[in-house]
């Protein structure tokens, strides 16, 4: 999940908050308490995550007597921080959760622009951030504290391209994506690179910055190249106008799309119908692990998860998971605990870590069927 993030680094209140030296507060954490920050666009129309999902994993865990670490129990405690979708925000939350609320550890921000430098923060005052989708590899490159859940852009470009060159049959094929945008501009470069390497050509590598309303003139110019498939690995809202004139227009033969699609919204669109994206959950995907969390989730909450609520319940037992490894839930404990993970079963699927705070995991492919997202295939990570 995860732009101008460079240029928004030399904000004014951005310069401040980073140059700043931050340390936890002199008095330490309750001894019983796993103290966890959450940061996200939680009330946000357009980009919201909520802390559901993580507040129901900290809820299985305290129903149960406690997080067990080192001989001891421990009690969860969730701090959900929104951000308004915002990047001042969310390094004002991400200070205030380090330095007034004593956090070790930090689920969030979900996307790019707001995580990079959030772990850059994180990093900096000594503290574990893992974010559950944030895609962009800068998010924790050269960064010994910050981790995710997701994989990385390479391998959704690369996945789709893949997919498209081997599964769909395609030679060619066309973009088009938010320039001004870290993870729609890496997604689309990525994408590009390996469909070409493959033997494919993309004609139309349409750009465009955000805020920018004329798709209509893009498309047209994609449809006279004569594409057999579009990719669209861009936000919300935009993008359901993006998917709309595309259907409208009959632009390309198949849409593709990235884990920006698996939205109730997109999933509705007629336009949508037919299409295929990338992502990291399918909420029918018949695993132990991901039935029992469906279920849990539907009781709980009266609704079924997205891809943000499965990434985000378990970037939460990533946690537990490393504090059970390590002994401690201090943040460079929790560090070698993730690093030692080798065959975590999760509601998204098997994640283990090697080497780096980037997960080696599957892909699944997804295809938008009656309004929903159906479970098609898994691509392992050596395809």
């Amino acid at each position: 999940m995860k732009p101008r993030f460079f240029r928004a680094l030399l904000t004014p209140l951005s310069l401040l908050l980073l140059g700043l030296t931050l340390s936890c507060s002199e008095s330490e954490a309750p001894k019983d308490e796993f103290r966890i920050g959450f940061v996200a666009a939680i009330a946000s129309t357009d980009a919201r995550h909520t802390p559901d999902a993580a507040r129901l994993a900290m809820e299985q865990v305290d129903s149960a007597g406690g997080l067990k670490v080192a001989g001891r129990r421990l009690f969860v405690r969730l701090l959900p921080r929104d951000n308004q979708d915002r990047l001042e925000d969310t390094l004002v939350a991400v200070r205030e959760l380090i330095s007034r609320d004593r956090v070790t550890a930090i689920v969030g921000p979900y996307v790019s622009r707001q995580a990079i430098p959030a772990a850059v923060l994180a990093q900096n005052a000594g503290v574990l951030l893992i974010s559950p989708t944030s895609t962009n590899p800068e998010t924790t490159r050269g960064k010994s504290l910050v981790f995710r859940a997701c994989f990385v852009d390479t391998t959704q470009g690369r996945v789709l391209a893949r997919f498209a060159h081997d599964d769909l049959g395609v030679t060619r094929a066309a973009v088009l994506y938010d320039a001004a945008d870290d993870y729609c501009r890496g997604v689309a470069e990525y994408f590009r690179d390996a469909f070409t390497a493959l033997g494919g050509v993309v004609p139309a590598f349409e750009a465009y910055l955000t805020g920018e309303k004329d798709f209509a003139s893009r498309l047209a110019r994609i449809k006279a190249a004569g594409c057999q498939v579009l990719l669209l690995p861009n936000f919300q809202p935009t993008l359901r106008e993006q998917i709309r004139l595309a259907g409208e227009m009959g632009v390309s033969r198949t849409l593709l799309g990235t884990d920006t699609w698996h939205q109730p919204d997109v999933m509705a669109l007629a336009e949508s119908q037919g299409a295929y994206f990338c992502t990291g959950f399918a909420p029918d995907r018949n695993t132990p692990e991901t039935r029992e969390f469906v279920r849990a989730y539907r009781e709980r909450y009266g609704k079924d998860p997205i891809l943000s609520d499965a990434m985000g319940y378990d970037a939460m037992q990533l946690l537990f998971q490393a504090a059970r490894n390590a002994g401690g839930t201090q943040p460079q404990m929790l560090a070698a605990g993730l690093s030692a993970i080798e065959n975590y079963q999760g509601v998204t699927g098997t994640i283990r870590f090697h080497g780096s705070g980037d997960p080696v995991r599957s892909v699944l492919i997804m295809r938008v069927q009656g309004g929903r997202a159906v479970f098609h295939r898994e691509i392992p990570p050596h395809e």
